[in-house]
């Protein structure tokens, strides 16, 4: 992965993936199973990472655990990290104690007898075949999107999808100027901490440069 994108990108769409099972993959889940659904299990693989280039990725699960815990620590149900080199534990051990010990408690280190663990886990028909299971998506699972919020029949709308003719951007032209108070009404300038009438007004406020840098 390190060859075709970066662990900054990986990280941004770790965060991608978690607003969209926010909304609207667990709500359509739910809706199906006919009771409320809140976390997701994760399935990283290691197989042909070697202990001298493990570094990089005790550094990527640092970061996708601090994001989890810190921005998503009820949608990260487990995690099970799976053909594990030699030595990751070991390593593991002292990457785990900068993180949250809820969060810690949800990080499974596997070796290559991972079989049984995402079985007892996960149903046969919806784990992929190379981990053990029974489904195999067309074009690979690992980049299938199927479940039930591509179904009509359960999926609704997300919230932060962009409607038809929304407005993307902030139009500054409709924003109201600054005033000097005087059109306040004059109950508002009654009671406790108004200023004496002697006391000149406050200066209007400065509008704030909106004009993009060139």
């Amino acid at each position: 992965m390190a060859k075709i994108t970066s662990q900054e990108r990986m990280a941004q769409n770790l965060v991608c993936e978690y607003e969209k099972m926010a909304d609207p993959r667990l709500p359509a889940c739910s809706r199906k199973s006919g009771y409320l659904l809140e976390t997701s299990c994760s399935i990283m693989d290691l197989k042909g990472v070697g202990i001298s280039k493990a570094t990089s990725v005790y550094g990527y699960l640092q970061v996708v655990s601090g994001i989890s815990q810190n921005y998503y620590p009820e949608r990260l149900g487990k995690m099970y990290i799976i053909n594990a080199p030699w030595g990751f534990s070991g390593v593991w051990s002292f990457v785990k104690r900068f993180l949250d010990p809820v969060t810690v408690n949800k990080i499974h280190i596997l070796g290559s007898g991972f079989q049984k663990d995402l079985l007892a886990q996960v149903p046969a028909e919806n784990l992929p075949k190379q981990f053990g299971g029974t489904c195999e998506c067309s074009g690979g699972c690992e980049l299938s999107d199927a479940g039930p919020w591509q179904d009509p029949e359960w999926v609704k709308e997300p919230k932060w999808a962009k409607k038809s003719g929304e407005a993307t951007t902030i139009d500054h032209s409709k924003l109201p100027g600054p005033t000097d108070g005087s059109d306040a009404p004059a109950s508002a300038c009654a009671g406790a901490g108004a200023p004496p009438a002697s006391e000149p007004a406050a200066a209007p406020a400065v509008a704030p440069n909106t004009s993009a840098a060139t």
